[in-house]
């Protein structure tokens, strides 16, 4: 504490000393007044209320010596009430009694007392440590709690700026004295100030980015915010926290950057690679209407079906050349499997999707698995009549489930069914698997062969949510 940190302290308390001192005057006082002009009213419990409020006043600002100024306090009383009292049956059981009732009063608010600082001090220790900037206001907007953290963030110590008011707290920050998130929360409007935030649940997220953070380099950070609120439920002040994600930031761009400089050189070689085998395919062409010696004829049919290879692989680096490049998000599963139905012919097979209230956490290409899904229910060796697309809620998460009634797929190429093969089932079931699994989301085969395939895509429970 500073100097004037003590000197505001020294204040308070002669303040707060001053008032007890001229309550317990007071009351005393006309305590005894009232038994000197003979009021009839002096032995009733009602004159000793009054004597009270010092107790409580005494016993609520200074705790650990409540009881000794409740005992002092009692005795007082006890022995002034006493001698001065005309004599009365049991006056000395009744005088008793009303002290001890004095005492326990002090000794009780003392008690709550002791356990409401013991409360604050560990509130205020737990705030004090958490790892985020974290800072408190109360109705009025004034500070009551300002972390370790946030000093270190900012450079304003907690000393200068607890019992702020007037959005002092929003300079370290805007450079100006603005609403913070905690305030819009109080005000009951947040996206005035911040067009961008998001609620989770109680809490408000909001991001933005300061130049004058970082020494001045300037810093991306992510506010959070959450009312206060008393055992009734109502708003009592608002915490917020600050998180600075510049880091995040800087390290998904530059990935985002890789990502495209890597897209832009495997398109160049798969132009190349194209160009080359269009050149190898003319030569082969060539070669097998040129001769027509059967040892030759298979050697050129064996340079061909290497050159297919290639060109299969390159079909499978296009198709994976954007997967990943944008960060995962919550994608309505009946808007994904909508835009893979828009892409495809189904002629005399129906769709049935039952996933409107249905969000998944993954990959924007998520159109994509479903693209290929319904391809392998479209071919027309599975002869299916009916696709449907449904979800479960299971204990370990949500099945997303398509499922068609054709012939379905035998149970020997299941195990293999998702692994990257040059035919078969080919590369699409593969390319589904690997744009789940950035999410962590299994997908899996369970339906019988003979009455229909079955794909179960497992997202774990973190992954979904039904709005």
């Amino acid at each position: 504490m500073n100097v004037t940190d003590i000197q505001a302290a020294l204040v308070t308390d002669t303040r707060r000393i001053a008032i007890i001192a001229g309550l317990a005057v007071l009351t005393l006082g006309g305590n005894l007044l009232a038994m000197v002009i003979g009021a009839p009213e002096s032995l009733l419990p009602l004159p000793t209320l009054p004597l009270t409020i010092p107790i409580i006043l005494a016993s609520y600002w200074y705790p650990r010596r409540g009881i000794l100024f409740s005992v002092c306090f009692a005795s007082i009383y006890a022995v002034t009430t006493y001698f001065l009292s005309p004599p009365a049956p049991l006056l000395i059981f009744t005088i008793l009694l009303r002290a001890i009732l004095l005492v326990l009063i002090g000794g009780v608010v003392a008690y709550l007392a002791t356990k409401l600082r013991e409360s604050e001090q560990q509130m205020n220790q737990i705030i004090e440590f958490l790892p985020d900037a974290t800072f408190a206001i109360d109705r009025t907007g004034e500070v009551i709690a300002w972390n370790r953290a946030i000093e270190e963030m900012t450079g304003v110590k907690k000393e200068a700026m607890l019992g702020r008011g007037e959005y002092e707290y929003a300079v370290p920050f805007y450079g100006e004295q603005r609403p913070l998130l905690a305030n819009q929360i109080l005000q009951g409007d947040p996206e005035a100030a911040y067009p961008s935030v998001r609620r989770r649940g109680d809490v408000l997220v909001a991001e933005i980015y300061t130049p004058l953070l970082r020494g001045g380099r300037g810093a991306h950070i992510r506010f959070a915010a959450t009312a206060l609120l008393d055992r009734s439920g109502r708003v009592t002040g608002a915490i917020e926290s600050i998180r600075d994600v510049s880091d995040e930031v800087m390290t998904e761009a530059a990935l985002q950057n890789a990502g495209r400089q890597l897209n832009i050189l495997t398109g160049i070689l798969r132009t190349d690679l194209s160009n080359r085998l269009a050149v190898l395919y003319g030569h082969l062409s060539v070669g097998a209407m040129k001769f027509d010696d059967p040892e030759i004829l298979s050697f050129i049919d064996d340079l061909n079906d290497a050159a297919n290879g290639i060109r299969r692989q390159i079909e499978i680096s296009r198709e994976f050349r954007d997967i990943g490049t944008s960060p995962p998000a919550w994608i309505p599963v009946q808007q994904a499997v909508r835009k893979a139905a828009a892409s495809l012919s189904f002629r005399d097979t129906s769709l049935d999707a039952w996933t409107e209230r249905l969000e998944i956490f993954a990959d924007p290409h998520l159109a994509t698995v479903f693209i290929h899904l319904f391809e392998n229910s479209l071919a027309p060796a599975t002869k299916a009549s009916r696709i449907v697309v449904t979800y479960q809620l299971r204990p370990d998460g949500c099945a997303v489930i398509v499922e068609d009634d054709g012939t379905g797929i035998p149970d020997a190429e299941k195990e293999g069914l998702f692994a990257q093969k040059a035919e078969g089932y080919g590369h699409g079931l593969f390319l589904a698997h690997e744009i789940l699994a950035i999410t962590g989301i299994a997908i899996r085969e369970t339906g019988t062969f003979g009455t229909g395939a079955k794909f179960e895509i497992l997202v774990p429970s973190e992954g979904y949510r039904v709005v």
